[in-house]
């Protein structure tokens, strides 16, 4: 386990991060909790450790040795990030949460969590991301520093994506009929007699599943 920490530490470059105040830690990470993981990563070896991804920041944490909570900073080459059973795609800095209709197209689910409490002054152009996050109860989401606090507000959102091999896709009619363009017919025939997306992954990996090719 040390060796496995040690190895992430140097592939990825960390800082040290606070605890969230004020958010459950079911909404603040995108898992309840931290959980045995692998990071699969774009032209290197994978490295394991106890992992979570913060929803706030879409930054991926991991405890070290000593029980702290570090996160990642150099993730440009992450690709996919699997805790426990459930499997995450990094697609243009964003981490989504995938439901698998094959073994390579399946339902994507991207949890967006925005601050609504008190900003401080800076941005990204004018200090560091590392340096502001280090600040007690401090967390950087959207280039600004926000103090995190037992009333801090929040709002909570998850949308639905597709994803076939590492890419995702807005889920509608348009990609829809371009990611499964065998099944146009049926896809057209669906719509025209009044149905709607689904509001749910399960609702939506149900729909796929009778379309996948």
């Amino acid at each position: 386990m040390k060796r496995a920490v040690f190895a992430i530490m140097l592939l990825l470059g960390v800082h040290s991060v606070c605890i969230a105040q004020g958010i459950p830690d079911d909404v603040y990470y995108l898992m309840p909790s931290f959980g045995q993981g692998i990071i699969f990563f774009n032209g290197q070896a994978p490295a394991q450790g106890r992992l979570n991804i913060c929803a706030v920041d879409n930054t991926l944490r991991f405890i070290d040795k000593s029980g702290k909570e570090l996160s990642a900073t150099n993730d440009e080459n992450i690709v996919r990030v699997q805790i426990d059973s459930v499997v995450f795609m990094r697609d243009g800095g964003l981490y989504y949460r995938l439901f698998p209709v094959t073994p390579n197209f399946g339902v994507a689910v991207l949890r967006e969590v925005s601050l609504q409490g008190e900003s401080m002054q800076g941005a990204y152009g004018t200090e560091t991301k590392t340096s502001a996050v280090k600040q007690y109860k401090t967390i950087y989401a959207d280039g600004v520093a926000y103090n995190l606090g037992p009333s801090t507000e929040y709002k909570m959102t998850e949308r639905l994506f597709m994803y076939k091999g590492n890419t995702t896709a807005a889920f509608n009619k348009r990609n829809l009929r371009k990611m499964l363009p065998r099944k146009k017919a049926e896809i057209d025939a669906y719509f025209t007699s009044g149905n709607s997306l689904p509001d749910t992954a399960p609702e939506a990996v149900a729909l796929l599943s009778g379309w996948a090719e």
